[in-house]
C-alpha cells in the first residue's frame, strides 16, 4: 500500500510500508503513467500501481520525491529519492 501527497510547499511525498533493509541510492523511476518503481537499493524495490490520474504530472515534473516508511503513526525511516524519467518503466520491471 503506498499514497502519494504534496505538502504546503509543493514537495511531493511517498508513504510506504516499511522494508526489511536500508536504502541504498534511493530513486523513484517513472514514465508519465500508472506505474512507477521506487529502487532502494540492489536487492529491494517497490512497484508502485494504479498511480492516480491527479498526482502524475506533479511526479513527472519532480525532482525529487521524500519518502517516508510508516508503520501506523510511526516513522520507521525517511529519505528523499531523485525522481528519473524514463521511456518505459513497465519494460523495466519486466527486465
Amino acid at each position: 500500500m503506498y499514497k502519494i501527497l504534496q505538502d504546503k510547499d509543493g514537495d511531493l511525498i511517498l508513504l510506504i510500508d516499511p522494508q526489511q533493509c536500508e536504502p541504498d541510492g534511493p530513486l523513484f523511476i517513472y514514465d508519465g503513467g500508472d506505474t512507477a518503481l521506487l529502487f532502494r537499493n540492489w536487492s529491494s524495490s517497490v512497484r508502485l500501481r494504479n498511480i492516480s490520474e491527479q498526482s502524475r504530472p506533479f511526479l513527472k515534473d519532480a525532482e525529487n520525491i521524500y519518502v517516508f516508511e510508516v508503520d501506523g503513526d510511526d516513522i520507521l525511516r525517511d529519505y528523499v529519492a531523485p525522481v528519473r524519467i524514463v521511456k518505459n518503466v513497465k519494460a523495466l520491471i519486466a527486465a
